[in-house]
């Protein structure tokens, strides 16, 4: 995602529920655990469902290519990535005002 604008890298990674949810929940500082499987898998009741295809060859490299995360493609740990700083304060301010957020968001 290099040469874009900022906020349109921004926008792009939030357009999808999925990444919304891995950046929220690394903004929350949420356990890895909790992010990693509520948000890869979808169920972190159920450590041994298998990853998603759409995560593995999408969602998380969108995110790693932006700077955003890093994740580890053999245990698919989720961590805040180098350029995690510049997005946080947007992530915390739409934290802060979750409940004016239309439903389905996160």
């Amino acid at each position: 995602m290099t040469g874009h604008n900022p906020w349109d890298t921004l926008c792009e990674c939030l357009k999808a529920k999925p990444r919304r949810r891995i950046l929220t929940g690394l903004a929350a500082k949420e356990p890895m655990e909790t992010v990693h499987f509520t948000a890869v898998r979808g169920d972190e009741s159920a450590p041994d469902t298998p990853i998603h295809a759409e995560y593995v060859h999408l969602h998380l490299p969108k995110l790693a290519d932006a700077g955003y995360i890093v994740w580890d493609d053999q245990t698919y740990e989720i961590s805040q990535g180098p350029r995690f700083a510049e997005i946080e304060p947007f992530l915390e301010l739409v934290q802060t005002h979750s409940e004016r957020l239309p439903d389905g968001w996160v």
